[in-house]
């Protein structure tokens, strides 16, 4: 029984890995979002920050979760590159839904004893909001790290890894776009398909690196402000929705899209965006497993 238990516990952990780390590869959608709406953000954040302190059952926890997102990134990366090419209004509006349908289980857990409609958590909102939003306005390859030599190549790649994992650990912050705005995203893209391990790894190690020295700063403020915390993750989220309509939903739209277009694009985008919502409130039931 114990034993079966492990398994599903092993095989849950490491499809909730295979989604994040599939979710990853298109600009507008976090990965910190999907492992919150997944339930298993705090798992990470503290296994993390508090790997020592139960180093076995820490190393074999997060070697579960980065095979699943390995197999994730790896093998769903080409297939929603092309799909987002071929069919990106669907798919846009699939993800779109998956970002909003988890809402409302990350404004239950800004409640508490005396909770309610507070104005300080509106101005947090706000903050979160207004901070991804204009993250998303950064112009693509204004830093370029994926050229240079001698120590300050490698002090802006160490940079470069604290820069990717606040993307990777923050919910709402698009590690795709980071890497966009890093000049980095063809190149990552290209080393996933051409499997350089070289690249990957040099730019893996920095980013766990980074990961380590931010993950127990967010830990701390989770612990001690959790409404205003979840409160800037929930602007953080809905934030993200925006890119998702300036770089996919809009640029998909013909500008001389006819009336036939507009029926059957709207029709399937409804049925895609209600099924990106019915797979997050499905997933999201496995949150605490």
């Amino acid at each position: 029984m114990e034993k079966e238990k492990n398994s599903k516990n092993t095989l849950l952990v490491m499809l909730k890995g295979f989604i994040i780390g599939s979710s990853m590869s298109v600009p507008g959608v976090s990965g910190g979002t999907m492992a919150i709406l997944l339930g298993i953000y705090d798992k990470l954040i503290g296994s993390i920050s508090r790997f020592t302190k139960d180093l076995k059952g820490n190393i074999i926890f997060l070697t579960k979760f980065c095979i699943g997102a390995g197999i994730g990134i790896i093998s769903l990366s080409k297939l929603i590159k092309w799909l987002l090419e071929v069919v990106p209004l669907p798919v846009s509006f699939f993800f779109l839904g998956a970002v909003i349908g988890g809402v409302p289980a990350l404004y239950k857990k800004t409640k508490t004893k005396d909770s309610g409609l507070r104005l300080s958590s509106v101005i947090y909102f706000l903050i979160g909001l207004a901070i991804v939003i204009s993250i998303g306005f950064i112009p693509t390859g204004t830093i370029s790290v994926t050229s240079g030599s001698g120590i300050g190549h490698y002090l802006m790649l160490l940079v470069t890894g604290i820069i990717i994992a606040l993307a990777l650990v923050l919910p709402g912050i698009s590690t795709s776009h980071m890497l966009l705005v890093l000049g980095m995203y063809d190149a990552m893209l290209a080393a996933i398909s051409d499997l350089n391990i070289v690249y990957l790894g040099i730019l893996g190690v920095v980013t766990v690196i980074g990961i380590f020295l931010t993950t127990r700063p967010i830990e701390w403020t989770m612990n001690k402000f959790p409404r205003q915390t979840y409160c800037v993750i929930i602007g953080f989220v809905l934030g993200s929705t925006w890119e998702i309509f300036r770089d996919k939903i809009i640029p998909a739209i013909p500008a001389n899209a006819n009336f036939s277009w507009w029926i059957t694009s709207v029709i399937i985008s409804i049925i895609t965006f209600v099924l990106g919502i019915s797979a997050i409130i499905a997933l999201s039931k496995f949150s605490n497993d």
